[in-house]
């Protein structure tokens, strides 16, 4: 197997299991994914099954040129799904088959199929050379197989540059990649059905010989398969530059949670799946992290007034060191007085957000960074603890020295 074969195939079956969780998700109830995950996989499958090795292990199980007709028809097929997912208008609402395509493929297959039933064993296992090509039988299989195949390719280059004309940027960049790579297969169909019906063509020392074709459309297959993979790349890209936006925030918070938890342990609802979160932090794990913090906050109220009291400090957004010595108060007060069995009445709201939380989510954004950019301070605050009172002993012993 080539390096661009193992190209196409993985391109091909990598997308079919890229749309399989959606499709899921959905009891395959979704024509036109539906469409899309059956193209990639019979035509990947086809590919898998066209390469030498596996074509004579099967052919070995069954009969000779059972391979060669099955994924000649694995790769119809897909083309013919592939060109009812571009159909779809615009691959927002399912349209039906034109019947007079659903036909030219059954009649193809049906055609190749009887052809491979009138053919000798020997002649089964046919190539595109000379050799087969004088058999007017071989030369009939492949004419029905490039009849579909052109027909295919161009129609699917003629959707995706339609779409590509109506689509944003993504769309458009990936679906002109597609259309490029399909007018290439369909040119290759074009010489393809000249190479078999014109020997002079086969004859030595001509200036382009099929492998070079079949080298170009491999490459045009390539181009394709870039074209269908570029929105997966760019939702991996996405998906991983959120995860560590989570990450970030989530790890920013750990202060601030870690000591609520500690005071209100009855905040975590869910202790299971924690250990996954040293891996992948989702949106679902940041806003549970948040609300645990803000739940936190809001029972540490009645201390959180005890201390601005003491402390003789209002409440504000803005002054976040000052909120943070606020928190780092209450929260020895509630050591304090849960000893003492007494606890105070009164709540106060820290930090809240300054309105509710708007439809677009902004005001949630913005609280959630006010709480990491407090976790910071109560963080510095830890750290700064230990270097000012030990700071304070060296100035104490100064000054009895003197």
């Amino acid at each position: 197997m080539s390096g661009l074969n193992l190209v196409a195939i993985a391109t091909l079956l990598g997308g079919a299991v890229w749309t399989t969780p959606a499709l899921i998700r959905r009891r395959l109830r979704d024509p036109m994914r539906l469409h899309l995950f059956l193209a990639l996989l019979l035509m990947g499958a086809g590919n898998v099954l066209a390469q030498p090795p596996v074509l004579q292990f099967v052919d070995g199980f069954t009969f000779e040129g059972f391979s060669k007709f099955t994924y000649n028809a694995e790769v119809l097929l897909g083309l013919s799904f592939m060109v009812g997912f571009l159909r779809e208008r615009p691959l927002r609402r399912w349209a039906p088959p034109w019947p007079w395509e659903t036909g030219a493929c059954l009649v193809c297959l049906t055609a190749m199929f009887a052809v491979t039933v009138l053919l000798p064993a020997p002649l089964r296992d046919h190539a595109l050379t000379s050799q087969y090509l004088a058999d007017w039988r071989v030369r009939t299989f492949y004419n029905f197989g490039n009849f579909y195949l052109l027909f295919g390719y161009a129609a699917s280059a003629y959707l995706a540059g339609r779409h590509a004309r109506r689509g944003r940027s993504l769309r458009r960049l990936s679906l002109n990649i597609i259309t490029v790579g399909l007018a290439g297969l369909a040119l290759a169909c074009i010489f393809r059905f000249l190479w078999v019906n014109l020997p002079t063509l086969r004859e030595p020392g001509q200036l382009i010989d099929y492998p070079d074709v079949f080298l170009f459309g491999q490459v045009a297959a390539i181009v394709v398969c870039v074209g269908l993979s570029l929105p997966f790349f760019f939702s991996v890209v996405q998906i991983a530059r959120e995860n560590i936006e989570h990450r970030s925030q989530f790890q920013g918070l750990e202060e601030l949670w870690r000591r609520l938890v500690a005071v209100y342990p009855e905040l975590v609802l869910n202790h299971r799946g924690r250990w996954r979160q040293a891996f992948v932090v989702n949106s679902s794990a940041m806003y549970r992290r948040y609300v645990e913090c803000r739940d936190g906050l809001t029972r540490l109220g009645p201390y959180l007034r005890l201390a601005a009291e003491e402390l003789g400090q209002p409440m504000s957004q803005d002054n976040l060191a000052g909120s943070a010595r606020l928190v780092a108060r209450a929260l020895r007060l509630h050591d304090d007085q849960e000893s003492d069995g007494s606890s105070p009445v009164e709540a106060v709201f820290v930090l809240a957000p300054r309105s509710r939380c708007s439809v677009d989510g902004h005001d949630y954004e913005e609280d959630l960074r006010t709480l990491v950019r407090l976790s910071g301070e109560l963080r510095a605050l830890r750290s700064d603890t230990p270097a000012r009172a030990s700071a304070e002993r060296g100035a104490a012993g100064r000054s009895l020295d003197g």
